[in-house]
């Protein structure tokens, strides 16, 4: 509880400040309808923590660590994240679009279902995440490494893809434009050949 009250009451104080909250370390704390937006988080450490409910609209992440987090029904729309890592949290369903996330490491993370359209992606690295059935259409990848990700079913309407190793990735299902164009430049592996030319409607005998 007195994790909870601290981390509350960083928040209020933040938000009647400058806006930044900096060099804390909370664990275990439950976050509930919490107003996030437009904050600036500098290097934080979260673990165990559990947001939800929370407006994390345009919420800015630099230099933070988020460990065992679960995010429910959380709004992460606009938000930018500068060397940051997630390790092990959960945001099935959570809203990211039109995040940008750079130089940062997310890895065994939990976001099935999760909203990744129009987000930017730069030098950072995706490991053994779970983005089944999540929406990435129009989303831009730079320099990325993804390694283990579950992408099935997913929605790569319009991404850029172009550049991407995705020879450790699983691709059954995924929802692409008619042309298959999003596939462009990206690297797969022999294995996954059967899987993709399925999606371009190609029958393989053997």
């Amino acid at each position: 509880m007195d994790q909870e009250r601290d981390l509350a009451g960083r928040i209020v104080r933040a938000r009647e400040e400058d806006g930044v909250l900096a060099g804390c370390s909370i664990q275990g704390a439950l976050l509930e309808g919490a107003d996030l937006w437009e904050l600036e988080l500098r290097e934080v450490t979260l673990v165990g923590c559990r947001l939800v409910d929370c407006d994390c609209t345009k919420l800015s992440l630099y230099r933070c660590r988020l460990a065992d987090c679960s995010f429910e029904n959380c709004c992460f729309s606009k938000s930018f994240w500068l060397d940051t890592r997630l390790e092990g949290c959960k945001g099935q369903g959570c809203d990211f679009r039109g995040s940008r996330v750079k130089e940062s490491c997310w890895s065994g993370g939990r976001f099935r279902y999760a909203n990744f359209a129009q987000s930017h992606w730069e030098r950072s690295r995706l490991t053994d995440c779970d983005l089944r059935e999540a929406v990435l259409s129009e989303a831009q990848f730079h320099r990325m490494e993804l390694s283990k990700v579950d992408l099935t079913g997913a929605e790569l309407f319009r991404a850029r893809l172009g550049g991407l190793d995705l020879s450790h990735c699983t691709l059954d299902n995924i929802v692409l434009s008619q042309s298959c164009a999003e596939l462009k430049g990206a690297a797969i592996a022999p294995h996954q050949a059967p899987v993709v030319a399925r999606i371009l409607g190609i029958r393989v005998l053997e």
